[in-house]
């Protein structure tokens, strides 16, 4: 079979799927009607806004608690009444062969309350082939270890003893991670092209939104000085999801040293279709002492870094991208005010670091953000990039909500699905 008929036959199949579950009820011969199993949900958005492509990020576990015979094998995401689909995906967070969350993408009017609903098959697959393709996670040795994008924006992970990410700016939307890695074989990416050109270069310096331990007012990266072969810091890299809504990569370091203490630290970078932000998750083993980190921005000596405390944000904008003629970029790092153990302007390690405080169990999240000054997408001036970086750190403070509604037949149980997004918290 051909890759054209293969492509036929794979959309006639979701086409089929889409009909049989987008129909609240199928008519049977008699008059009988046999209801589609299906979990509603409130989404709101909290904000005055409109918000385009905001993300809801669901525990496939929480949704069982309202419909234990829910599957991710088979089902489709509609707003109610309009029966339009939602785009979404299924996500394997620990590569256990076992589906953990269900990521999606709305959008939402200012105040807006939508209810939506889950209308899924208990038994059979589906082949799921409706989404456009709005991001992606690729490992490619031609830049040097991982990347991962969406239409907008794209960044590379340099995952050795560096720790630092680089930039690849981008003219116009689309997808060029693989543009990217095939034009070395060329001229290389720091050529400017239609589709993007690397525009900041990480190097041993953070580069927009790396991260290392913090300990005892130093600023330590995953590298063990004088240590043997058997206690180097071992290097691992994944990617947990390449979806149409949401890429995610991963790095692990393993027997990463800090005063005598073997930690193992893994870190994943997520980001969503039509978004600029990377959310960084890190979890810390190995250690019953809280651990710190520094999470910064390269620093330039021709641009300020301005910081915003109340609402948990640093950036810094000007001509201080990497390209043989510099121009204009825009970085920035947003976190939970509550983490914030202290902001260290230029520090010595060439970066400026919001050294953050872990949660419960060594656990620590932010984000940071990058935006070029050319082409379509560029960021004209440092007061649109300040409003960018403003908005989008209101928007990850305030995400969308969500209650799952217990169903008719189940009426009487506590709802306990109001919650805001688990993704965000």
């Amino acid at each position: 079979m051909s890759l054209y008929s293969k492509k036929n036959t794979y959309r006639i199949l979701a086409f089929l799927l889409f009909i049989i579950l987008i129909i609240p009820a199928c008519s049977l011969l008699g008059g009988r009607r046999n209801k589609v199993p299906a979990i509603e949900m409130l989404v709101t958005n909290t904000l005055p806004i409109k918000r385009t492509d905001e993300f809801v990020v669901l525990e496939v576990s929480k949704l069982r608690e309202f419909a234990p015979d829910f599957t991710p094998d088979a089902f489709v995401i509609v707003e109610k009444g309009s029966n339009q689909e939602v785009p979404n995906q299924i996500d394997d967070m620990d590569n256990d062969g076992v589906a953990d969350q269900l990521a999606m993408i709305l959008n939402m009017e200012p105040g807006e309350r939508k209810t939506i609903e889950i209308r899924y098959a208990p038994e059979g697959r589906s082949v799921k082939l409706g989404y456009d393709k709005r991001t992606r996670a690729a490992i490619h040795p031609e830049y040097e270890g991982l990347g991962w994008e969406s239409e907008l924006i794209a960044y590379r992970l340099y995952p050795d003893h560096r720790n630092s990410i680089g930039v690849f700016g981008k003219q116009n939307p689309g997808l060029s991670l693989d543009k990217f890695a095939a034009s070395v074989k060329n001229e290389g990416y720091n050529k400017l092209e239609a589709w993007g050109v690397s525009v900041l270069e990480g190097g041993k310096l953070l580069g927009c939104g790396g991260f290392g331990l913090w300990n005892q007012g130093e600023l330590l990266f995953p590298l063990n000085p004088g240590a043997n072969e058997d206690s180097r810091v071992a290097h691992y890299t994944r990617i947990i999801a390449d979806g149409p809504v949401r890429s995610i990569v991963q790095t692990i370091y393993d027997r990463w040293q800090v005063d005598g203490e073997n930690l193992k630290v893994t870190a994943n970078y997520s980001i969503f279709a039509g978004q600029r932000w990377t959310r960084v998750d890190v979890d810390i083993e190995g250690s019953d002492n809280p651990v710190k980190i520094g999470a910064g921005l390269i620093s330039s000596k021709s641009v300020e870094m301005v910081k915003d405390e109340e609402d948990g944000f640093m950036y810094t904008w000007g001509v201080q991208s990497h390209r043989e003629k510099p121009d204009e970029l825009g970085m920035a790092l947003i976190y939970p005010t509550e983490n914030l153990d202290s902001i260290k302007n230029n520090h010595n390690s060439g970066a400026h670091l919001a050294v953050l405080n872990p949660g419960a169990d060594n656990e620590i999240v932010y984000w940071f953000l990058a935006a070029w000054s050319s082409g379509e997408l560029g960021m004209k001036s440092e007061r649109e990039f300040t409003q960018l970086v403003s908005s989008t750190a209101n928007n990850l403070e305030n995400p969308l909500t969500v209650t799952i509604m217990p169903s008719k037949d189940d009426a009487g149980k506590k709802n306990e699905g109001e919650n805001q997004n688990s993704e965000q918290n």
